[in-house]
Order: structure tokens, then sequence, then C-alpha cells
């Protein structure tokens, strides 16, 4: 977190922007880890009962636990996990996307028995209510 760089992306012309002020990055930060380690420990019905409509509007279920539970067999726990990124803005809604404030929250890991490094990036967002839920999961080699 020392290392985190935090920036606020431009939303579409018309939108308020939300700035940092209005962010609280390293709960965000707490929050993600949560996220990634019930990914690890395997309670992928815990997460999508907590997600995003956003999610739940993109995938059914049975495919957000498969997909999960897929990816976690495949690489494993991680480790030497570093956040190093966030992006928090109101990217332009496309079909597949409810509008909204995102956040995306990256991190560098290492899986496998070799400690291949991969880039994770959790992605959550602001519900009507206020409240910051889970809306992607993504990890990729670097």
């Amino acid at each position: 977190m020392r290392t985190c760089r935090a920036m606020v992306e431009a939303g579409q012309a018309g939108e308020g922007r939300i700035g940092l002020e209005d962010v609280d990055i390293p709960r965000l930060g707490m929050a993600a880890m949560r996220f990634i380690q019930a990914i690890e420990q395997g309670h992928h019905g815990v997460l999508w009962d907590a997600a995003s409509d956003a999610i739940r509007h993109s995938m059914p279920r049975d495919a957000f636990i498969h997909s999960l539970a897929h990816r976690h067999d495949v690489l494993g726990r991680g480790t030497g996990r570093r956040w190093t990124a966030v992006r928090v803005g109101r990217p332009a809604t496309r079909a597949d996307q409810l509008p909204g404030t995102y956040a995306m929250l990256e991190f560098a890991v290492s899986f496998g028995g070799r400690g291949t490094p991969h880039r994770e990036v959790i992605t959550l967002r602001r519900e009507e209510s206020g409240i910051w839920r889970l809306a992607g999961y993504g990890v990729n080699a670097t």
C-alpha cells in the first residue's frame, strides 16, 4: 500500500466526477483483500450472494462459481501479493455494464510452484446504497 498509486479517471461529459477525497482508498484495498481471501478459501457462493448487480446481470450464479473455482484449481494460492494500483472512476457505459462508479484494484502476485508473476485485478462497484461490492475478478500472467 505504500507503493500503491491512486488515480481518478475522468467520467463521461455531463456526469459528476468522484474525487479521491470521496473514496477511502485503504478501506477499498482491505475489501479487495477480503474478496481475494474468500476466493482462495473457496467461498464462491458467499461471494455471489454479496456481489454487485453488475456481476449478477452479466452471468448466472453457477457460471460465476465455476469460473472462480476453475481459476483457483488451476492457479492455487497466491504468494507475495502486493497492492500496486487503484483506479476509481465512472467509465463510459457499455451495453454489458451497469452505469456507476467503479474501483479497479491491481495486485502483483505469484502463483504456482515456480512463483510465476501475475497481475490480479479486483473490480468493485459502488452500489446505489453507497456500499462497494464485488463487480469483477481477473488474473493475467505478466
